[in-house]
């Protein structure tokens, strides 16, 4: 990660199975010694991982959000960060703002270890500018397809962690990051220790977001509604027709923004670019969590990346988040509310939401 904050862009994936996120580990001794995880301890290892970008990107409550989801003695290297009060400092250097989106993570390997497990996550970082027109009156959004609106920055890898549970549920014991480097031979990277702001002391850690009377399958059911997102919209699940498939996520009276209603949702679908074989929407972070009423809701990164076909690299269009309201019905869980706010940085960034 490192504690300079710009951005990346590049495809995403968000996994949908729990099998995917999981590395069972097979012999040796410290299989022997490790305890095993039961199916809610990988998912919140899942959710710790994902609350960890939205935490450190905002910066929220000074930076302690980001703390607390470390134990007490929990470290973040290489920076040689040590401790809840130097981990929220850390998360307040450079840029943040409760509308930034940088930190993009995916490929999450999780696996028993003696401390609780450890795991392994991909990261990459995306600068977004949103500086999006509007489409010209008489044209399609077609009109703005491969409009560059973000870069890729140098800062770029993976995190080694080891987690343990806690009376707050799992924590960060510690986190690494791990600079991508190329060639047969790379040198490690070199880092210095970052100069610290300072700031308020945290108070006494929050646990995390509850579950509430969500279940393995629940959480399951959610992250497949989400992940098909792409599907659905930019291709039809492969067959080119996204209308119904697009509105087909959605309860019958749910809304999209100021779109309401499933034949308002079914219309908005059919004037966004798609085709049988169109990669566009890749969502990942998707945190969630139990509500009063029995249903859930989440939050996750959204990045839209025009894959050029001529050749050239491909341009980042649109970044910001999801805020989600999902209620499960007789045919699965769907989303009842979505509002897209668009990336934004800096601490006085005011919420623009789109659609």
């Amino acid at each position: 990660m490192r504690h300079v904050k710009r951005s990346i862009a590049v495809a995403l994936v968000t996994g949908v199975a729990l099998a995917s996120t999981v590395i069972a580990q097979s012999g040796g001794q410290s299989a022997a010694k490790a305890n095993p995880l039961s199916a809610m301890d990988y998912i919140q290892i899942k959710q710790l991982a994902n609350r960890f970008a939205f935490a450190y990107d905002t910066a929220a409550d000074s930076g302690c959000e980001f703390a607390d989801l470390f134990t007490a003695d929990g470290e973040f290297q290489p920076d040689q960060v040590k401790g809840r009060d130097k981990l929220a400092a850390l998360a307040r250097m450079g840029e943040h703002g409760p509308f930034r989106t940088g930190l993009y993570m995916m490929n999450h390997l999780i696996e028993p270890s003696p401390e609780g497990a450890r795991g392994k996550q991909y990261v990459i970082e995306i600068l977004h500018d949103n500086n999006i027109p509007p489409v010209p009156p008489g044209e399609s959004q077609w009109s703005l397809v491969g409009q560059n609106r973000g870069s890729v920055t140098t800062v770029g890898g993976h995190y080694e962690d080891v987690y343990v549970k806690t009376s707050n549920g799992w924590l960060f014991k510690r986190r690494e990051f791990i600079q991508s480097q190329g060639g047969l031979n790379p040198k490690p990277a070199v880092f210095k220790p970052p100069v610290l702001p300072p700031g308020p002391a945290c108070g006494p850690a929050k646990a995390p977001p509850s579950a509430g009377s969500l279940t393995p399958m629940d959480y399951l059911g959610i992250e497949r509604i989400v992940a098909s997102y792409g599907h659905a919209l930019d291709n039809g699940y492969g067959k080119g027709e996204n209308a119904e498939a697009y509105a087909g996520l959605y309860t019958r009276d749910a809304n999209f923004g100021r779109t309401t209603g499933h034949d308002a949702l079914a219309r908005l679908g059919s004037v966004q670019p798609h085709s049988a074989t169109y990669v566009r929407h890749y969502l990942t972070n998707h945190v969630i969590e139990g509500i009063p009423d029995g249903g859930a809701k989440g939050k996750q990164y959204l990045v839209v990346i025009d894959i050029d076909e001529s050749g050239q690299p491909g341009t980042v269009f649109l970044g910001g988040h999801y805020e989600d309201v999902y209620a499960k019905t007789p045919d699965g869980w769907r989303i009842k509310t979505r509002t897209l706010y668009r990336a934004q940085s800096g601490p006085e960034a005011k919420a623009e939401t789109t659609r």
